[in-house]
């Protein structure tokens, strides 16, 4: 049952274990025996033993009497509390988790009492190697007992929270690549921490809105840019599910109650869009985690547009700058997070009270410099982002550029920026300006994205803005160029070394084409 690897003599040896257990009569001594022959194989060295056994506890915990079960609970319990946090397989903890779900639904209250206190004590006690395991186990018992675990939910959270904010600093203190076991287990423990608090407030959602769990949202913020791609995609599962329980709250008038919510104020959508911009430079293998990345960010972006259009402070001087003094803090590492030489001072021009940008809105300035980074980021990262960026840019458009705003001056202003921003980066790749290789379905996608704009905007809006960048990229190439003679002739070393590289570079694209086409014959 455990050492055969054809699944076929596994599940027939399975059955017929389980058939003599049930039927035959064994004394205590001699099922005790049993018992602990399969929960010592829990850590059989393959994993397809260590699946027939959670198989067979499986069958044991559903057809075995209550009173055997309730007797056997507890080494049934840590046996798989052991498996659940030490095992390296994701089937095998998953089935792990199963188990355990089945044992805690079919146990006496007392017994259930019992495996409540073990997983408490562990959680709230002083032994971080023990916090991971116990916050796995939690929430697990959440999913069986569901309304039931609400009464044991606020001596937990304190816990969350300081496991969070730990998990925060290790950044910032720059323990992230140490190879010692504290620091390899605080993402361990950060990462099942959220795993509890997201099933925590799945079961009871109005815990998102509590005042004295704001720092802890705020730590989750922070977390969207942790190193550990595990703590970024919890993050985000979170920040999508406030945002979710958010609009589920205030039916329709988002924008009437929204500065109640700690992560629906500007600098905190502000915040979680430039985390969600730097998420995206790094590559996305994980297709439900880019579609998160995508929701998130388009909500953060249109809600944010939509609370500075509904604000009452028309004037950019009199909005940003009365900001309290923690958002002007979190707007500044916002702009610092996208681009560390000049968020600085982009921030400052827009709290300060005199600005040398004139030619658009100040209210809307986060937003084109939102659009503005993302068409950046855009042009150097990988097919999956630059998907991501142009869905994004398609779904927001529709928000950003209301045709009735076109009819005012300042309207037309904002509007015409937001396009332009947009449209940028999908000119180059549509027309071939992009300096790298475009996939044919990334071009494909770019040119429905710029079609969807100019249905937005309107074709002689599109055509005039489209111009616009045709010209502004032609002129820098001609600018080049001209910068190219010149340093031909005052620096002649530097214009062949830069030929060289110039060379070597039309060679690897071409030696990456050749390839790319007999990938295309060998498929």
């Amino acid at each position: 049952m455990v050492t055969s690897q054809v699944e076929s003599i596994r599940k027939k040896s399975s059955q017929i274990l389980l058939q003599f257990l049930l039927d035959y009569h064994i004394s205590e001594k001699r099922l005790q025996q049993h018992l602990d022959f399969l929960l010592s194989n829990l850590r059989y060295e393959h994993s397809t033993g260590r699946e027939a056994i959670l198989e067979m506890l499986h069958a044991i915990i559903m057809k075995f009497p209550v009173s055997i079960i309730d007797e056997q609970s507890q080494m049934f319990f840590l046996h798989l509390v052991v498996c659940l946090a030490n095992d390296r397989d994701n089937r095998v903890r998953s089935m792990t988790g199963t188990v355990i779900k089945l044992l805690v639904g079919r146990v006496s209250p007392r017994s259930l009492q019992s495996i409540l206190e073990f997983s408490r004590s562990w959680y709230l006690g002083d032994k971080p190697h023990l916090w991971s395991a116990a916050a796995q186990v939690l929430g697990l018992l959440i999913e069986v007992l569901k309304d039931g675990f609400q009464k044991y939910i606020d001596s937990l959270l304190p816990v969350v929270r300081n496991i969070l904010q730990s998990a925060v600093n290790v950044p910032t203190n720059k323990q992230v690549d140490l190879p010692n076991d504290g620091t390899i287990s605080s993402w361990k423990e950060a990462y099942y921490s959220l795993v509890l608090f997201e099933k925590i407030i799945n079961q009871f959602p109005r815990l998102c809105f509590r005042k004295d769990l704001e720092d802890l949202w705020e730590a989750i913020c922070e977390l969207l840019l942790h190193p550990h791609l595990w703590l970024r995609n919890i993050s985000n599962r979170l920040v999508a599910c406030y945002f979710a329980t958010v609009t589920e709250d205030c039916k329709g008038n988002l924008e009437l109650r929204q500065g109640t919510y700690i992560l629906m104020r500007p600098s905190g959508l502000f915040f979680i869009a430039t985390s969600l911009c730097c998420q995206l430079k790094v590559l996305q293998t994980d297709a439900a985690a880019s579609d998160l990345i995508f929701q998130n960010l388009v909500f953060s972006i249109c809600t944010l547009h939509s609370f500075l259009g509904k604000n009452e402070y028309k004037d950019r001087d009199k909005f940003w700058s009365t900001l309290e003094h923690d958002e002007q803090g979190l707007l500044l590492k916002a702009f610092q997070q996208l681009d560390s030489r000049k968020g600085k001072n982009i921030y400052l021009s827009l709290v300060s009270d005199i600005s040398d940008q004139e030619e658009e809105s100040q209210r809307y300035l986060v937003i084109s410099y939102l659009l503005k980074t993302m068409g950046k980021i855009s042009l150097h990262v990988e097919d999956m982002q630059m998907k991501i960026i142009f869905n994004c840019f398609k779904s927001v458009s529709p928000k950003l550029i209301d045709p009735s705003r076109l009819l005012s001056p300042e309207g037309e202003v904002d509007c015409q920026s937001f396009a332009y921003h947009m449209l940028f980066p999908l000119y180059k790749v549509c027309e071939g300006f992009a300096g790298k290789v475009i996939s044919d379905d990334v071009k494909q996608m770019a040119e429905e994205v710029r079609g969807s704009i100019s249905k937005v905007i309107g074709m002689q809006s599109f055509v005039q803005i489209y111009s616009h960048i045709r010209k502004s990229i032609k002129s820098k190439r001609d600018k080049r160029k001209q910068e190219e003679k010149v340093i031909a002739v005052v620096n002649p070393m530097r214009n062949a070394k830069r030929k060289l590289r110039i060379a070597e570079k039309h060679k690897a694209h071409k030696k990456r084409k050749m390839m790319t086409m007999k990938m295309g014959r060998w498929m």
